[in-house]
């Protein structure tokens, strides 16, 4: 229930959110003055939201910045965080197409084959498939893309029950030694600060590594006052983040 609840609220406080509600407003309102400042406000919106000179430096703030495999130290533990790893729709059978966070699959395997990690605990299941034990989730998809990519079997910890971050904290820490040392997430950039904030709250101690980073670090170029659809995307995902943070705050999880 909490899980399409928080989904709900989330789509209503988002960018598209936020302008639907605008449009509907406006499509219901008979008065004239009013009708047009609902559209005006709808288009002052759609390009700030849409504007990827404001959305990109919005991104920089926010987002943890990447870091060399080689300057990152030895863990034992590699907290690999599900969650748009691979396209589940399309990777049936023997086959595995990667999702827009598969670059935390591919981060994970580098960390392992240069001995950063040792052990990776995959973190996650499925939201609306929960109670399904039979389906074939993310989860699995991941372990087998590791274990093609080179990851020993015996080195991977499934974690299937967790369907959002602070689940991921609380059953991870399950699988953990008593007095474990310090262990590594992986996973988003943008995603790392809530990440790191609900595994401390289980006071467990760790450290990120970031990846796929959405920010840009090319120069200026007047092409980016021109709205774009990429720009709106990271907007959407910038704000989901922190209505995320928001209501873990409020929820006592962080």
């Amino acid at each position: 229930m909490f899980f399409v609840l928080s989904k709900t609220i989330s789509f209503l406080l988002k960018p598209i959110g936020i302008l639907f509600i605008l449009a509907v407003i406006s499509l219901i309102t008979k008065n004239h003055t009013k009708k047009k400042r609902f559209n005006g406000a709808f288009l002052v919106l759609l390009y700030l939201f849409s504007c990827p000179a404001i959305i990109n430096k919005c991104i920089k703030i926010y987002e943890f910045p990447t870091t060399e495999i080689e300057n990152t130290k030895n863990y034992t533990y590699g907290i690999l965080l599900t969650g748009g790893l691979v396209n589940e729709s399309k990777s049936q059978d023997s086959a595995i197409f990667l999702g827009p966070q598969g670059d935390r699959l591919w981060q994970t395997i580098e960390l392992y084959k240069a001995g950063k990690i040792r052990k990776v605990i995959i973190s996650g299941g499925n939201g609306f498939e929960r109670k399904s034990k039979n389906f074939i989730t993310e989860n699995d998809k991941a372990r087998e893309f590791l274990t093609k990519a080179g990851v020993n079997s015996n080195d991977i910890i499934q974690e299937k029950e967790a369907v959002n971050t602070y689940e991921n904290a609380k059953f991870t820490k399950s699988l953990l030694p008593k007095n474990h040392e310090k262990v590594l997430i992986i996973t988003s950039g943008f995603h790392l600060k809530r990440s790191l904030a609900c595994f401390r709250k289980q006071n467990i101690n760790i450290e990120g590594f970031a990846t796929t980073p959405i920010s840009e670090n090319s120069p200026f170029k007047w092409q980016d006052l021109i709205p774009a659809m990429d720009a709106f995307k990271n907007a959407d995902i910038l704000a989901n983040e922190i209505i995320g943070l928001t209501v873990y705050t409020i929820l006592g999880y962080i």
